[in-house]
């Protein structure tokens, strides 16, 4: 399924000049290897290694080097990504034909391997002194409760807010095809305001967001529909969430979800 993936929706690449040497290996073949490495969450050596016991078209070309897929991920475009992972779950709701269900997104820290400098307060040197942190992201993904498909995701600075990410999830999923019209849409109540409701209103998507008891604007108007037209009984598939975090929570992702213990992986996955 990869490999016609692969070839059904090439990686755009930069124009390269003539001169210099010609590359070894085809640019399918490192496609293919970098998906491969995403799929089964394995390391770029890992991925080379269980390259040479498989049979690809490939079979005639030499085994790249890890480097050649390491500085081939940095090239591959966040618009392809997008594609694969659509049409990844364009063939998982093939399969599953009329089944369906309502759509759900969350937010999740994400440590990374970089540092940054930053002033906190000592209390042995009673001053500010300078330490290094640990950069966190946030990954943002939609799914479709109940079937666990991953629709879109998202990865933002931790200090992106998650109620303005609502706007660009619905739009993504609608510009990769999906028809969501009349769906509920859960969400906790991070992502609770009144341009999140009215933007989902207009996409003709229904907004079950838990309402928040201090927020100051309540009183607006898709706020007022988007509680009437809420359900509590659909809005409690919304601990599948959990299930899908705990599902990509691995020692290299490092995801930093409150729930991704074993005991909630088996009970929500």
């Amino acid at each position: 399924t990869l490999i016609r993936l692969v070839r059904e929706h090439p990686c755009p690449r930069p124009k390269k000049g003539k001169r210099g040497r010609p590359s070894v290996h085809s640019k399918e073949k490192l496609d293919f290897l970098l998906l491969l490495m995403m799929a089964d969450d394995d390391t770029c050596r890992g991925t080379v290694a269980d390259l040479q016991s498989m049979r690809t078209p490939w079979d005639d070309e030499p085994v790249p080097a890890h480097t050649s897929l390491v500085r081939h991920a940095q090239i591959v475009s966040e618009e392809w990504l997008e594609t694969i992972l659509a049409e990844t779950a364009r063939l998982c709701l093939e399969g599953v034909r009329d089944v369906t269900g309502p759509l759900a997104v969350d937010g999740s820290g994400m440590e990374t391997t970089r540092y940054e400098a930053v002033e906190r307060p000592n209390k042995k040197e009673r001053d500010f002194v300078v330490t290094r942190q640990m950069i966190y992201w946030k990954y943002h993904i939609a799914a479709i409760l109940g079937l666990q498909i991953i629709l879109v995701a998202v990865g933002t600075p931790g200090s992106v807010s998650d109620s303005i990410k609502i706007p660009t999830v619905p739009h993504k999923i609608r510009r990769q095809g999906f028809d969501m019209s009349g769906r509920f849409f859960n969400a906790d109540g991070g992502y609770d305001s009144d341009g999140n409701c009215e933007e989902l209103s207009w996409m003709h998507i229904m907004p079950n967001i838990k309402q928040r008891k201090d927020a100051k604007n309540r009183d607006k108007p898709n706020r007022r529909k988007a509680v009437e037209m809420s359900d509590g009984v659909v809005y409690r598939l919304w601990g599948m969430m959990y299930g899908a975090f705990g599902a990509e929570e691995t020692r290299r992702h490092q995801l930093q979800h409150g729930f991704v213990r074993y005991d909630n992986r088996r009970r929500f996955a």
